[in-house]
């Protein structure tokens, strides 16, 4: 028989394991971040008093360009803008939520509508343009509400060229080509990702989307890699997701939805531990076009998908991984990318 005194001990023990698994994982804390940290530039919708700024760009413009470490804080709102930030050394944006680990209690929004069709590229129309190394965006909205459109229709809500960019609790929101991760290391984490067409793209970045949803609006691929050689360091890995139809779809997407097309031969994307609604199509895969296949060199890859969309015969080139060897985060981002992504999202 166990003593008192021991099974008090035990029963001690056993809330002490407890807690210590709890803040072993904390992306599961809800935190609230109701007000401005110390030193931060403050960005307010109405009411801005002095020292304070009423849109994101001037809060951008005002900050120093030496390479210090610079903090915005925007109080609740919706902020009708495009926002371009280029400036030397680490940056962090942080939106005001009761909520920091999910994108489910954002209360900033940034929005712009502007499409290909009034723009000179596809990066010119982002609400978002990052162009600089060092960068951190915390629970905002971000949206390019341009909408659908028969041509030219690229419309970027982001917009990421750098590398050590972490994204956290974000909500992205455009139809075509929502992000364009093209260039550095990128971790989006507890984020949320809406779009029809190649809402995911890019060129030569390495991008790992962790614990996310990507909900698609309407038909299409959800990514088009566009690594073009089998040297291209380009790679997208998404990781414990969840794939599913928005709630802003008109129509029932089943079977409409690709996990991703080559926009060119070399394409890498690789989807691990995901949960697959509905909406992705049995073949899994799509060509980038009948004329213009572009999958001989791919690795279009899953391992361990569940959910209705994970049943069925994938598309000829697409591969079924046995491990994740390859493809975890150290492996996309770098042995060092603990030194810069929010520990908090893992």
């Amino acid at each position: 028989m166990i003593s008192p005194s021991l099974r008090s001990l035990t029963f001690f023990s056993v809330l002490l394991l407890f807690a210590s698994l709890i803040d072993a994982n904390p992306v599961l804390k809800r935190e609230s971040r109701t007000s401005a940290p110390s030193g931060a530039t403050v960005v307010r919708s109405s009411g801005a008093v002095s020292g304070e700024y009423s849109t994101v760009q001037a809060a951008v413009d005002s900050l120093a360009d030496d390479g210090s470490d610079q903090v915005i804080f925007i109080y609740e709102g919706t902020y009708t803008e495009q926002v371009y930030i280029d400036r030397d050394g680490q940056t962090t944006i942080m939106g005001q939520t009761s909520d920091t680990s999910s994108y489910a209690g954002n209360t900033v929004t940034i929005t712009y509508s502007l499409s290909l069709a009034s723009a000179d590229d596809d990066d010119s129309t982002g609400t978002l343009r990052v162009h600089k190394d060092d960068f951190a965006l915390y629970n905002v909205n971000v949206k390019n509400s341009f909408g659908k459109a028969s041509t030219d229709g690229q419309a970027l809500a982001l917009s990421a060229y750098g590398t050590n960019h972490g994204y956290y609790g974000v909500g992205f929101y455009s139809y075509q080509d929502t992000i364009l991760a093209e260039t550095g290391n990128q971790f989006y984490g507890s984020c949320y990702i809406e779009g029809a067409v190649d809402y995911i793209f890019g060129q030569y970045a390495r991008a790992y989307f962790h614990q996310s949803t990507l909900a698609s609006v309407g038909a299409g691929a959800i990514t088009a890699n566009g690594r073009s050689s089998s040297d291209g360091v380009s790679l997208y890995v998404i990781n414990e997701s969840t794939i599913t139809t928005s709630s802003s779809a008109t129509t029932s997407l089943e079977g409409q939805v690709y996990l991703g097309r080559p926009w060119a031969a070399y394409a890498r994307v690789v989807y691990t531990s995901c949960s697959l609604g509905d909406l992705i199509n049995s073949a899994g895969w799509e060509e980038w076009s009948s004329s213009e296949p572009n999958t001989d060199g791919v690795t279009f890859a899953e391992y361990d998908s569940t959910g209705e969309g994970a049943s069925g015969t994938r598309a000829s080139f697409a591969t079924t991984l046995t491990s994740t060897s390859g493809y975890t985060i150290s492996d996309v981002l770098g042995s060092d990318y603990a030194d810069w992504v929010d520990s908090d999202y893992l």
